[in-house]
């Protein structure tokens, strides 16, 4: 079975590879983040790819900046790592569940902060830690720049230390009493072993291992946020690291304390910026040849743009999605008169009014058809299951058929007022749920509108209907048809009409606080009533149909069919249903 780390791995590249770009994708990111910080062997041994960017660098305020990919890895999990195969009482602990506190996503841009349960086996032990972060990812969703504050580490160190004294002076066979004495001789005894081991040849730190010892006693310990400085407690922390490359890690633990374990000046510390990617979100994707010659109040201009939050009622907001969609109701459009004007003679027999007509019921049909399936896999949504793929299908059919609609009322030259009717009413419910759950986000708005949808995708039977009458089908198909149509239709309208009007009492009813919440409701019973009178004058007219081409049937009462000039079939020629 695959590990939590590995399968929010596969999760996460998932996602990117279908090319999402969301907020949920950087969630994902820091989950990946926090089940390999729990899991250090995963990313050490290989099992998963990196979290970290080959150019990633990173700052941890109780330490000092790391950079690349092969050095960050060393100190975010083969220090802990390291710690969890001794066998001895260590002052670092080893995460054994990381689980994210609070986050904040302002993509591409991260702030979180995990709560990290530090493990000290040997005293049965476990504290929390809590670690705030802010991330910068790159387009492979890759960290390439952090900073990381341990919160309260000196209250944490404060907190272990007194319990694992007893258990490192039974380990050191020591009879100090004095904890800071018994830290200190840990520290070296623990680094000058390491030291001993591992730097030899063109890597010895130390004369020898009395010298070592010599030094490590003589030198403080340190304050806890003294990780980076030349401490003790500075060569503690990087001991972890000297055996995955001795070459560059032992400096840190000799006298020198090489490039990591060194007097810093506070003032430069704070003032310099090592990132090489900005973590200020707004301005992350602007690069120094955007900017350059670009007035700095227009660059303040372009952070609005930036940042601007776009919403489903965004002003001047351009839905790429959109567009193409109407562009491919055109092409279909075109597609489906070139083939009937060259497949279908009675086609070419029709008035322009009535090609037209015919052509919706194929689009009609297919888009309809489209959006019924995907509505069928979003059902679990009614059962309060939501998942973002499942909504995103929701509202991918809500675009799939207003944009059918907007269509179709440009599309025909006219149309009776019941068709307009139903049209405006179903797009205005779109517009108007879809609006609403962007500013109060009730999830129950969304099953709402898979309930409502339903009053527009179970109309294949009455198009195909039409179409046979319309190309002269065989009379008695075109006559079931039309009847099955007529009553499935009607029976699934009805139904489905109910269905809204029971889970609104019984979920939205409660909302009505808000004018957003109210004028939902008053819409949703105005607009149910208004298409409840269309739908069941559109079935009339189809079971009216029906019986036409019924008596058609019969040598005696057989009419020339290709007058069709009754009120009924007046009626159909201008209104589908």
């Amino acid at each position: 079975m695959l590990s939590r780390t590995a399968f929010a791995s596969v999760l996460l590249l998932a996602r990117i590879s279908f090319g999402y770009k969301q907020p949920i994708n950087y969630l994902d990111a820091l989950e990946v983040l926090a089940a390999a910080y729990a899991d250090p062997a995963s990313v050490i041994d290989g099992i998963i790819p990196s979290p970290l960017s080959v150019d990633v660098v990173g700052r941890v305020d109780a330490t000092t900046t790391f950079v690349g990919q092969e050095l960050n890895t060393e100190y975010l999990f083969g220090l802990f790592l390291q710690g969890a195969d001794e066998n001895t009482t260590q002052l670092i602990g080893t995460p054994r569940s990381v689980t994210i506190q609070s986050s904040v996503v302002e993509p591409p841009v991260a702030a979180v902060s995990f709560i990290s349960e530090m493990e000290f086996s040997t005293v049965n032990m476990t504290v929390p830690l809590q670690i705030d972060m802010f991330i910068s990812f790159d387009d492979d969703m890759k960290i390439v720049s952090y900073d990381a504050i341990l919160r309260r580490v000196g209250e944490f160190m404060a907190y272990t230390v007194p319990y694992l004294a007893p258990q490192i002076a039974k380990e050191l066979n020591s009879t100090t009493t004095n904890v800071t004495e018994l830290i200190e001789l840990k520290t070296a005894t623990d680094v000058c072993a390491v030291s001993t081991q591992y730097c030899t040849g063109d890597n010895q730190q130390y004369e020898s291992h009395d010298s070592c010892m010599s030094f490590m006693t003589a030198l403080s310990f340190g304050e806890s946020w003294q990780g980076g400085m030349n401490t003790g407690w500075c060569r503690y922390i990087h001991k972890n690291m000297v055996k995955y490359r001795p070459e560059v890690h032992c400096p840190h633990i000799g006298p020198t304390g090489g490039d990591m374990c060194i007097d810093r000046n506070y003032v430069q510390v704070v003032d310099t910026n090592p990132f090489n990617q900005t973590l200020l979100a707004y301005n992350s994707s602007y690069n120094v040849a955007d900017m350059k010659g670009i007035p700095a109040n227009n660059v303040a201009e372009l952070v609005k743009v930036q940042t601007e939050i776009v919403s489903m009622t965004t002003v001047a907001f351009f839905s790429v999605p959109a567009v193409l969609y109407m562009l491919i109701l055109y092409m279909m459009g075109k597609a489906t008169e070139f083939l009937l004007s060259r497949l279908a003679a009675r086609y070419r027999e029709m008035s322009f009014e009535n090609r037209r007509n015919t052509v919706t019921y194929v689009l009609d049909t297919l888009v309809t058809g489209v959006v019924l399936v995907l509505q069928l896999i979003s059902s679990p949504i009614l059962a309060d299951k939501y998942t973002f793929d499942s909504v995103n299908m929701l509202k991918a059919s809500a675009l799939l058929i207003s944009g059918l609609y907007i269509y179709e009322l440009t599309y025909r030259p006219t149309m009776r007022w019941p068709l307009l009717i139903h049209h405006f009413c179903t797009i205005f419910a779109i517009v108007l749920i879809l609006s609403v759950l962007a500013r109060t986000g009730h999830p129950a708005l969304i099953a709402a509108g898979e309930i409502w949808l339903f009053q527009a995708t179970t109309e294949q039977t009455v198009f195909i209907g039409l179409f046979m009458y319309r190309l002269r089908a065989p009379l008695r198909w075109t006559r079931d048809m039309l009847r099955f149509g007529a009553i499935q239709s009607f029976l699934f309208k009805i139904g489905f009409a109910a269905y809204l009007l029971a889970f609104w009492a019984q979920k939205l009813e409660q909302f009505h606080s808000t004018g957003d919440d109210v004028a939902v409701s008053v819409m949703l019973v105005t607009i149910i009533v208004l298409l409840m009178c269309t739908q069941i004058y559109g079935a009339w007219a189809v079971w009216c149909l029906a019986r036409k081409v019924n008596k058609s049937m019969h040598p005696i009462q057989r009419p020339n069919l290709s007058s069709r000039t009754s009120t009924t079939s007046t009626f159909i020629e201008k209104m589908d249903v």
